[in-house]
């Protein structure tokens, strides 16, 4: 029974990678040398995730790779819905609940051990709507060692829509790392209506 249901997690997680490997990217169309991915929110690895919509995001070359300079660093746009405003605290909440069902489910699917109440988030406010973070979460994708991720969040509200957008960009490097520079691209480019 285990070997059927170990079978069919594996089926689901292929059938997830294909789909968001057909998406098309609406919000982070580039880098196009960094690897894509589309999902709807919430999250299958988090059902308890209060908020609605798609997310989209693009992973540096290194992303998984524990000896490369650009490791966990990434950048993605979550769209939610029917959320006309986001607080700080709103932030900080979201990527809590997020990691923690992130790293639970893959430390899960993996067979690594984490222990989950470790995770942080930290949040301050930086210039307008837009936050600095750090986060204590794991490295799931590789060994499952601590990480400290650096993070930058950019809120957009789309009051009309009813709709925030979050446009983050994060890196275990430090923010004058050059990794930095491109994933400040990334956020820059970022509008609402990108053709």
């Amino acid at each position: 029974m285990k070997n059927i249901v170990a079978a069919f997690g594996c089926l689901m997680t292929i059938a997830s990678g294909v789909k968001a490997q057909n998406a098309k990217p609406e919000y982070l169309k580039g880098p196009v040398s960094w690897e894509f991915e589309r999902f709807t929110l919430p999250p299958s690895f988090s059902p308890a995730f209060p908020y609605h919509g798609v997310e989209e995001l693009r992973f540096s070359p290194g992303m998984f790779s524990i000896d490369s300079s650009d490791y966990f660093s990434y950048a993605f746009v979550a769209r939610l819905d029917n959320t006309p405003s986001f607080t700080p605290e709103d932030v900080r909440n979201y990527l809590l609940i997020y990691f923690k069902g992130l790293c639970a489910s893959t430390a899960k699917q993996r067979n690594l051990n984490i222990d989950t109440s470790k995770i942080t988030v930290s949040v301050e406010k930086s210039a307008p709507s837009t936050y600095s973070a750090v986060l204590n979460i794991f490295g799931i994708f590789a060994d499952g060692a601590p990480v400290v991720l650096n993070a930058d969040i950019k809120v957009v509200n789309d009051r009309n829509a009813q709709q925030t957008y979050l446009v983050y960009i994060a890196s275990p490097q430090k923010k004058t790392h050059v990794i930095w520079q491109q994933l400040y691209q990334i956020q820059s480019g970022f509008a609402i209506n990108a053709p």
